[in-house]
């Protein structure tokens, strides 16, 4: 198969890196997936749990300039050991320890872990594949993480759906996130086995000099204004779509799971597509495509509380709106130079997550207190979507001839 000639092409860092991941984002899909019916089991309600989201997305947010600071000085190679290390271990607790005050606490430290792999793993890829593989590489990274987190989902819903029979459903949940903890930490093994490689930048006079530099510069600045924008719609839905689907359609965690779980393996499959669209259509028309047809399955998902509608219109949603992702990493990486990409990764990762986390703030409140509170927030999403495709194709629909090659 093409497909496994490609894998087997890449360089062994970046097939170890894959290896790697998959490991962590079966971890991560789990834990996203059962964080919030967990609170929920609590009695801790909709504002609080949004509360814990938002904060936890403001830590990635203001984390990622010191992180990459830190990921200049020791290498990016380290900067993602310390998220694979640290997240995991943060999950146990979260799932050991029921204070919700502490859950808070240690969900801030994790997204401020988090920023680590933020600001290293674009410049990593680009740092481990050349211009012939480079979409390839993106596009196979995107999707061992959405695989992977499919797996999550799909394995821990119905875990914890047995447990629950026997246990209860809180116990099931915290035994369940425990597990997925320790299972996160295998890929420390991994990545201890990867070479160093070059981009490591130590004078941090410069890292201040490159932030006004980029910012100035016209297409990362508008890369991150489209990427705030993207942000904003996305935390209004994407981290309660669990909720929506335990306390509006009313399923199970074991149909949570599947649902999230094909949901996932969309977002995978575009991925792997996304390399052959781009070659036939240009990355530019790849992108306003995917996100535009995206649109009308997000407002679809709000519309009726029917179990089998909404995981049809979440599922092409997720695959539509996702697919773009390695495009727009690659090309970003791609237009800024080798020594100003972590500090470009960290600006991004601010835009992105404070918008999220404002929005994943009033979405919460939205929830808990408007009449209809589940379904408004896919209505405001997908016209922010449709601005932000319209901001894009005006921003970069002539950047296809005139910049890239």
């Amino acid at each position: 198969m093409r497909f496994i000639k490609n894998l087997k092409a890449l360089p062994k860092n970046a097939k170890i890196y894959l290896l790697s991941i998959s490991f962590f984002y079966v971890s991560m899909g789990a834990f996203s997936m059962l964080q919030g019916i967990y609170i929920k089991e609590l009695n801790i309600d909709e504002g609080f749990l949004g509360l814990i989201l938002s904060f936890k997305t403001f830590a990635i947010a203001f984390a990622s300039i010191p992180c990459a600071m830190i990921v200049n000085k020791i290498g990016r190679k380290k900067g993602i050991l310390l998220t694979m290390s640290i997240v995991p271990l943060l999950t146990i607790l979260q799932g050991i320890i029921p204070n919700k005050y502490v859950i808070l606490f240690l969900a801030v430290l994790q997204g401020a872990s988090q920023g680590f792999l933020m600001v290293s793993e674009g410049p990593f890829l680009m740092d481990n594949s050349t211009s012939k593989n480079r979409i390839k590489l993106f596009s196979y990274s995107f999707a061992d993480n959405v695989f992977s987190t499919m797996f999550g989902y799909f394995v821990f819903g119905e875990l914890s759906n047995r447990l629950s029979n026997k246990v209860g459903l809180l116990i099931a949940l915290k035994y369940s996130i425990i597990v997925c903890g320790f299972l996160g930490l295998i890929s420390c093994i991994f990545i201890l086995s990867i070479k160093n490689t070059k981009g490591s930048v130590k004078n941090h006079d410069n890292f201040f000099k490159d932030i006004l530099i980029l910012c100035k510069e016209p297409y990362p600045r508008k890369f991150i204004i489209y990427n705030l924008l993207i942000g904003f719609g996305a935390g209004l839905v994407v981290p309660y779509f669990n909720i929506y689907l335990r306390y509006k359609v009313h399923a199970s965690t074991s149909d949570i799971g599947v649902i999230m779980s094909l949901a996932q393996c969309s977002m995978g499959l575009g991925g792997l597509i996304t390399p052959y669209m781009a070659a036939k259509f240009g990355r530019i028309k790849t992108i306003l495509i995917c996100q535009s047809v995206s649109i009308p399955f997000l407002m679809l998902i709000a519309l009726p509380p029917n179990i089998y509608i909404v995981a049809c219109a979440l599922l092409f949603r997720n695959g539509l709106m996702n697919m773009a992702g390695p495009v727009i990493n690659s090309l970003s990486m791609e237009l800024i130079e080798d020594s100003k990409r972590s500090t470009y990764s960290s600006l991004n990762s601010i835009s992105n997550n404070l918008s999220r986390a404002f929005s994943a703030m009033l979405g919460g409140y939205i929830m808990k207190n408007l009449p209809f509170g589940y379904e408004i927030p896919y209505f405001i999403t997908a016209t922010i979507y449709l601005l932000s495709t319209i901001y894009f194709y005006k921003t970069f629909g002539s950047m296809e001839k005139t910049v890239i090659k």
